[in-house]
């Protein structure tokens, strides 16, 4: 009798808790992230981004170097006592200021697309990021989940978790079907 009255309210205690038991998955953000399709796409126009910005600073260079090498050969010229040099160190002052403009445009150049992938870059996940959010809520309503934990964040604590509450692939199917619409 006296273990049926500890075992009563310890079963009642333990069938309240799970009756008020919540809901908990995770999703791994970054995972969904390199999944969803509107973001390798996004991705895909930034890498050719990139490669022409290095493709102009490639013309840069080699302009540069040419100019440069023009330089040295007028400076050879200049070494030699038996040529007229007066009109020599004009060509070569110009040249010289040319030289310098092309560097300058250069750098220029470099850090403005620098500056501009760099920015695309944080667009790209501030833009996205908020679809991923309303997929999760929407996978989130359609599973009854009362909490969503990204798994990819580690300072968040969330040192192991069971495939059954990882729910990353339903919410890039979801991500990806409404692009597909």
């Amino acid at each position: 009798m006296k273990i049926l009255r500890l075992l009563i309210p310890a079963f009642l205690l333990c069938f309240g808790s799970f009756l008020n038991a919540q809901k908990i998955a995770v999703v791994d953000v970054q995972k969904t992230f390199d999944g969803y399709q509107k973001v390798k796409e996004a991705r895909e126009r930034l890498d050719r981004s990139k490669k022409i910005a290095v493709e102009e600073l490639e013309i840069f260079r080699d302009e540069l170097e040419k100019i440069v090498k023009e330089l040295k050969e007028m400076e050879e010229k200049l070494k030699n006592p038996n040529i007229e040099s007066s009109d020599l160190k004009v060509k070569y002052q110009e040249k010289l200021k040319k030289a310098k403009e092309k560097q300058e445009d250069m750098v220029a150049y470099d850090k403005r697309a620098k500056a501009t992938i760099s920015q695309r870059q944080r667009n790209l996940l501030v833009e996205h990021l908020s679809d991923i959010r309303s997929a999760v809520k929407k996978v989130s309503s359609a599973k009854g989940l009362d909490l969503v934990i990204n798994s990819s964040e580690t300072q968040l604590g969330v040192f192991y978790v069971t495939e059954k509450l990882d729910i990353t692939n339903d919410v890039i199917l979801t991500l990806n079907a409404a692009k597909n619409k």
